[in-house]
C-alpha cells in the first residue's frame, strides 16, 4: 500500500484567527498529492462571527495524480491541537466541503467535519489522469467557551490506495 502524507497547520484566537498553511508535495513512483493553501485566515472581531460558522472560500486546493489506473482515497484528521489557554480547540471545530474539481469527476461535495481519526474526503479512480479540488474551510461556531488565546491545529492529509 502506497501512502502519503501532507500537513497543513492552523493558528486561532478568538479575536482573529489566522492559518499557517504550508505547499507541500508527496509522492512515489506511482502517485502523488500535491496541497496548496491559501484564503486561511478567519476573524472573530464581533459577537456575530463568534456565533455562527465561518467559511474560507477555496482555502486550499489538493492536486493528485496516479499513472496507473488504480482507485485511491484521499483522507484528512485533525493530529494535534495546542493552544496558549491550556484549553485547545476540538477537532470537530473545524470542517471541509468540497467546492469544485477539475477534470469533473464523481465526487464527494457533503461538508465532512474533521476529528481525530482520518475522515473520507473522497475516493477517485484514475487511469493515468490527475484531478483538482478545491476545498472551503469552516470553522466553529467558536461560541463563548473559549477564553481568547492562541490556538493551533495541524490538519494531516493523506492518500491512499484501497
Amino acid at each position: 500500500m502506497y501512502k502519503t502524507e501532507t500537513k497543513i497547520k492552523l493558528l486561532f484566537s478568538n479575536a482573529f484567527i489566522l492559518l499557517f498553511c504550508i505547499t507541500a508535495s508527496s509522492q512515489n513512483k506511482n502517485n502523488y498529492m500535491q496541497l496548496t493553501a491559501s484564503n486561511t485566515g478567519f476573524s472573530f472581531t464581533n459577537v456575530s462571527s463568534i456565533e455562527t460558522q465561518q467559511v474560507n472560500t477555496n482555502a486550499f486546493q489538493i492536486a493528485v495524480n496516479s499513472k496507473a489506473s488504480n482507485t485511491f482515497s484521499i483522507l484528512a484528521k485533525v493530529s494535534s491541537s495546542t493552544s496558549s489557554t491550556g484549553t485547545p480547540l476540538p477537532a470537530s471545530m473545524l470542517a471541509v466541503r468540497l467546492n469544485s474539481v477539475s477534470p469533473a469527476v464523481t465526487a464527494n461535495y457533503n461538508i465532512i467535519t474533521l476529528s481525530t481519526t482520518d475522515q473520507l474526503l473522497q475516493q477517485v479512480t484514475t487511469n493515468n489522469n490527475s484531478s483538482t479540488f478545491n476545498y472551503d474551510l469552516l470553522s466553529g461556531p467558536v461560541g463563548y467557551n473559549y477564553a481568547p488565546g492562541t490556538y493551533n491545529l495541524t490538519i494531516l492529509f493523506t492518500m491512499t490506495q484501497p
